[in-house]
């Protein structure tokens, strides 16, 4: 519930699918989140309280956060709220401020593509190896960088190609 003088949620842009994609990765991140703070709590239970610490869970943990960055990247790109530099975009006539958008989605989506591929390389050749304790696939963790940056490149593809139809202002 919104209080007095919060804004109201801007429209989502891409309408009900983006919308959908969004909730969904909020909701894997705090779903994350909690479970890493339970996990990091029972095992400084088990290990300060009874002597037992949970060594597994720290396997756990590490590929958790890896999960929340890159949920975390791929929401910061769809709600448009990466750090960027304004000062020279702001200063530009409509025209030009549009088309170094375009390109700079376009770059940037091609950026994150190569670095897409490269981690699918990676996992190739090492994403089978597996943790000590778990015998968890290492994989799993370094599969979510790879797909938070190819879904980083397909944001900025479709927001450079609303901004080529549409013609609004980035």
């Amino acid at each position: 519930m919104m209080g007095a003088g919060e804004p109201a949620e801007a429209p989502s842009p891409g309408g009900a699918p983006a919308r959908w994609a969004r909730q969904a990765l909020e909701a894997l991140a705090a779903a994350l989140m909690g479970g890493i703070a339970l996990l990091v709590l029972a095992n400084a239970l088990g290990r300060y309280l009874f002597g037992k610490p949970l060594p597994w869970s720290e396997e756990l943990v590490i590929t958790a956060m890896i999960w929340v960055a890159s949920t975390g990247l791929l929401l910061g790109a769809i709600r448009g709220s990466l750090i960027t530099c304004d000062v020279l975009v702001a200063r530009l006539p409509p025209r030009a401020c549009r088309l170094l958008a375009v390109a700079c989605g376009v770059i940037g989506a091609g950026a994150l593509g190569f670095f897409a591929w490269q981690i699918r390389a990676y996992l190739g050749l090492f994403g089978g190896d597996v943790t000590p304790i778990l015998r968890m696939p290492k994989g799993l963790g370094i599969s979510a960088l790879m797909l938070a940056m190819a879904g980083m490149g397909g944001v900025l593809l479709f927001r450079a190609a609303r901004l080529m139809a549409r013609g609004a202002r980035p």
